[in-house]
Parts: structure tokens; C-alpha cells; sequence
């Protein structure tokens, strides 16, 4: 395989590096730098624009960003759970909050197995601050001018889930190529969310055959939808066993070291994939800032 390694990522230096730096367009020396390239590194959030043209030159990319530009946030992640047929706490998803409430009142969140309290999250956002409790229709309708309904890539709306027993703690399951990590995150005494960002906390040890069950289902989200690098949270459930909840994109780095740590991992999922491909995995390495 002929042609230089493009490196659009700005944690990874390649032969050829060329980034969109403060939004600019595309233009012809994207163009040819991709036309001639052997492989390609994106962004770990990738514009529609740049993913787009290396497709369309049918170019190796690394990571593949087109579940991250379709079905990305709360309600995509629904929806691709639902069309792989991976286990999910019972969820159902809508426009916007009027619907939602009007369907509790009728009785179809019942009839979905839906009981209060529930957990209502808004399509987009992160780090549990687009994500409530619901006990009843008008604390649904309390919820218009706080939950966040927009999505930059995924579809908007809500989802009203299901509040899970999962002893105050869910599985954050880093995907980075071949390699994977997992750690509970315990949410603090009273907080329904485990979040860090929330006051929860970190633990790497206890659980281990309930995290390796974790894990395997999230090896098995990535395996069938494409996922090369992604934070995937889970529930396990004491009778169900684990419950998917959502893919990160995009995600807090404390519990991994830092920005410097994730960086390592995503240079060593890069080489991996170069590797896969025959080519040299030392052409790529860390960017210097």
C-alpha cells in the first residue's frame, strides 16, 4: 500500500498532518493530501465534511466517525441498541417533553413496564447534567427550559428509562482500538447519578466477575456497530445482568491519568489498526505541542 499516512488528529503526528484548525473549510490541499494518502487518522469527534471526502475517495480511515455523525446521544444510542438487539433498561424515546408527558398520562409508559420513578435524559449533553428523576407527568413538564433536547449529530429528542437498581454504581468501559479498560463509577450517597462529574468515584477492583460481564458486552457493542474508540457506560442489573446505557464519544479522562494517558492509548489503537493494515505502526506518533 502506497501513499503517506494523513494525520488529521491533533494528539497524533504523522507523515502528513493537516489540521482544521478554528473551523476552517476544506480546500484543495485536503484534497490532494487525502487523494494520495495510504491511511488516514481523524479527529476523535470528526466533522461530517472531512469524513465525507474520505469516504468518498474510499481512503482507510481511523477512527470510523460515522456512528458518532448519526447516532450519536441519548436517543441515537437507543436506537442503535434497540437495532442491534443488545440488552438496554426499558426505554422509551420522543420529540420533546409535551409528547412524553401526554403518553405517561395515557398510560403507555405503563404499558412499556415504565413505573416512577423515572430517568429522563435529554438527547445531548454529557456528564449527567442533561439527565433528572421524573415521579410524575407535571415533574416531567417541570423539566421544559432544563433538559437539553438537541443533539449536534444524533436525533433529538428525550428518553424516559427506567431506573435500574444497580447499588449506586455502573461500569465505564474504555474502547480504544483492541485494547479495553473498566472501572466502577460509584455515585455519592444520595446522587441517583454515578458520574464523576457528579461526585462520584472510582473503583478498579471490587465486582470482578460482574465487570467482566460488563466488559464483554461492550466488546460485543463494538464489534458489531464499528466502535474504534468510545466510552461505553453499562448497568448490571442482579437479574438481568449487564444493561447497556450509553456510548461516549467524547469523555472525562481523569480516571484514565489525564489527557496524556488517553493520548497514549489513542497512539496505541492507531498503530494497531496501521499494523492490521501492513503498514508501519512507528510512521505515526505522538504529536509535540
Amino acid at each position: 500500500m502506497t501513499g503517506a499516512i494523513v494525520s488529521y488528529h491533533p494528539g497524533l503526528a504523522a507523515e502528513v498532518n493537516m489540521l482544521l484548525v478554528s473551523q476552517r473549510p476544506l480546500d484543495t490541499g485536503d484534497r490532494a493530501a487525502l487523494a494520495g494518502a495510504a491511511a488516514v487518522l481523524l479527529p476523535q469527534v470528526c466533522r461530517p465534511d472531512l469524513h465525507d471526502l474520505v469516504r468518498s475517495l474510499g481512503k482507510p480511515h481511523f477512527p470510523r466517525p460515522a456512528l458518532q455523525l448519526t447516532l450519536d446521544g441519548k436517543v441515537g444510542n437507543h436506537l442503535l441498541f434497540s437495532r442491534l438487539g443488545l440488552p438496554q433498561p426499558r426505554t422509551l424515546s420522543f420529540e420533546g417533553i409535551g409528547q412524553a408527558a401526554q403518553a405517561w398520562r395515557e398510560g403507555v409508559l405503563a404499558a412499556a413496564g415504565l413505573r416512577p420513578p423515572l430517568v429522563v435524559k435529554g438527547a445531548g449533553g454529557g456528564e449527567g447534567r442533561n439527565v433528572f428523576l421524573a415521579r410524575s407527568p407535571e415533574d416531567l413538564e417541570s423539566l421544559e427550559g432544563s433538559l437539553e433536547t438537541r443533539c449536534v449529530y444524533g436525533p433529538p429528542g428525550l428518553v424516559a428509562q427506567e431506573l435500574v437498581e444497580s447499588k449506586g454504581r455502573d461500569l465505564r468501559v474504555i474502547l480504544a482500538g483492541d485494547y479495553q479498560e473498566a472501572y466502577w463509577r460509584l455515585g455519592r450517597p444520595g446522587e441517583f447519578r454515578n458520574n464523576l462529574s457528579q461526585g462520584g468515584r472510582v473503583e478498579r477492583e471490587d465486582w470482578p466477575e460482574e465487570m467482566a460481564a460488563g466488559l464483554k458486552l461492550a466488546r460485543l457493542l463494538q464489534g458489531r456497530a464499528g466502535l474504534d474508540l468510545a466510552g461505553v457506560d453499562v448497568l448490571v442489573d442482579p437479574e438481568r445482568g449487564p444493561l447497556l446505557l450509553e456510548i461516549n464519544f467524547y469523555f472525562g479522562r481523569r480516571a484514565l491519568g489525564g489527557l496524556e494517558a488517553w493520548r497514549r492509548l489513542q497512539l496505541k489503537a492507531a498503530r494497531g489498526w496501521l499494523a492490521g493494515l501492513g503498514l508501519d505502526p512507528c510512521r505515526v506518533r505522538e504529536a509535540q505541542d
